[in-house]
């Protein structure tokens, strides 16, 4: 991974954010963007092309132009090439949502990036993005990731603050309660 990789895609975040809020077209790039992700997404072997760094930079360009010149606006186009140019393909992703996050900001919103163990229902996403938007005091965006080993609860990412709601953290607590009590003071002895 690239060195300051956080630091490089928020820039370059910034830079597609600032050129298409000049041409007033925030919600056409965060579509367009989206696409983008998605195509890699459905299809690896793209992304895995583009992000070889053995593969000559001439080539990904010519594939870049091939898949995306009908799907996206020319200055994206250039955007990805540029990327392509700057060697920057592996955190595309990251600098997508960089620009996501951006706008968000503009638009006065937060994102929340929300852990549960399981899927949950339409209704109990919208009952936790209505209380942490009360709570924040600002409407909210959820990012859904599903991971099991947190056997249950929730946890809640907003930029670098944790809130750490799941049944692994709780039952870790109660485990380094439980570590701290003198076995002598409650009359347990070894004696047993």
């Amino acid at each position: 991974m690239l060195k300051d990789a956080g630091k490089l895609a928020e820039k370059y975040g910034m830079a597609i954010f600032e050129l298409a809020d000049e041409k007033n077209l925030l919600d056409a790039v965060k579509e367009e963007l989206a696409a983008v992700n998605a195509l890699f997404a459905e299809h690896p072997d793209l992304q895995q092309f583009v992000s070889n760094p053995r593969v000559p930079t001439v080539a990904k360009r010519d594939v870049l132009r091939q898949v995306f010149a009908d799907k996206v606006q020319p200055f994206i186009l250039s955007f990805l090439l540029l990327v392509t140019d700057r060697r920057r393909e592996a955190i595309l992703p990251d600098i997508i949502k960089a620009y996501n996050r951006f706008l968000n900001e503009r638009r006065g919103l937060v994102e929340a990036r929300v852990t549960t163990a399981r899927e949950l229902a339409p209704a109990e996403y919208e009952a936790l993005t209505a209380r942490l938007g009360k709570r924040l005091n600002r409407q909210v965006v959820l990012e859904k990731a599903i991971d099991p080993s947190i056997i249950g609860g929730v946890v809640v990412r907003i930029g670098d603050k944790l809130i750490d709601g799941s049944v692994v953290r709780q039952l870790k607590q109660l485990e380094s309660a439980l570590m701290k009590i003198d076995l002598n003071k409650i009359g347990v002895t070894n004696g047993i």
